[in-house]
């Protein structure tokens, strides 16, 4: 079977195909096959732009592995300010077994190469963490907070504002404290998808955070009262029928009391996995694909 699949630089004419594939190959449980079911043609098209978006900024860290037309593996990596991020790694059922995740991770660690500090948001599936834990990453476990918010929780007078296009570089200076680097254009691709900026500026610390219908894609801030205010902005944007609030490590306990009193429920999540020179990364809930 290797010997019939190409891992070749990725096109923007694999977008759909790496949706597709991504798509089935990550499905876990029930649940997460039925939300899949369920996305409309918005949320599709939005995930595909990231995947061009990335293609865009980052050529050299985007790979497919193609048996002829059809896509049945993808890593895409990503560097921002000398730090290293594998934003999609996914390799269809049939293929795990022939060396094509091995060759696809080898091909996006390559872009790693020269980077101060690396980073990734891994699924449970124990091939996938082993493989990362080989190439030297540690492995910071996490839980996930989801359900429905308790309106009647949401605390008033929260020191938090809407942002704009002037605030960005109030997170990018935030963000090179806590992460070692700034989002920049991933950030910029966030809110023209989409998401609302919020800031938060006062005499304990500042901060930022990324809403989308109620759940936080990025919370960070330089003092944890400030970062529990900006995620309860956050819970308070959306309708709060679904949320989660992913990638909470043993470092973000001061979101687990925010999560418990918002009505959520806690459950054990794949890890974050870091190694090389980065920040504190806290207090931070960083984004899935962009960390």
């Amino acid at each position: 079977m290797r010997d019939r699949v190409l891992i070749r630089p990725m096109t923007p004419a694999d977008a759909a195909g790496v949706y597709h594939m991504s798509s089935e190959a990550l499905i876990a449980t029930a649940e997460e096959a039925e939300e899949i079911r369920g996305r409309g043609a918005e949320e599709v098209e939005r995930r595909k732009g990231r995947y061009l978006h990335f293609l865009e900024h980052d050529p050299g860290g985007a790979w497919v592995a193609a048996e002829g037309d059809r896509v049945v593996g993808v890593a895409l990596a990503l560097a921002r300010e000398g730090v290293w991020i594998l934003s999609l790694f996914a390799v269809h059922e049939e293929y795990r077994s022939a060396g094509v995740g091995l060759g696809l991770l080898e091909r996006a660690l390559g872009y790693a190469r020269g980077r101060k500090g690396a980073m990734l948001a891994a699924s449970t599936h124990p091939a996938a963490l082993r493989r990362y834990a080989l190439a030297g990453f540690d492995l910071l476990p996490t839980l996930v907070a989801s359900g429905a918010v308790r309106r009647d929780s949401l605390p008033a007078g929260l020191k938090v504002r809407a942002g704009t296009e002037d605030d960005l570089q109030l997170a990018a200076e935030v963000d090179r404290l806590l992460r070692g680097a700034a989002h920049g254009p991933d950030l910029e691709f966030m809110l023209q998808t989409g998401c609302r900026l919020l800031v938060a500026e006062n005499p304990a610390g500042r901060g930022y955070a990324v809403a989308w219908e109620g759940s936080p894609g990025i919370v960070a801030a330089t003092a944890p009262e400030v970062a529990a205010d900006l995620l309860w902005a956050c819970l308070a944007d959306g309708p709060g029928e679904k949320v989660e609030v992913r990638w909470i490590t043993g470092f973000q306990n001061w979101a687990v009391p925010v999560a418990l009193r918002a009505g959520l429920s806690l459950s054990p999540a794949g890890p974050i996995c870091v190694k090389g020179e980065l920040g504190p990364l806290t207090p931070y809930l960083p984004s899935g694909p962009f960390l």
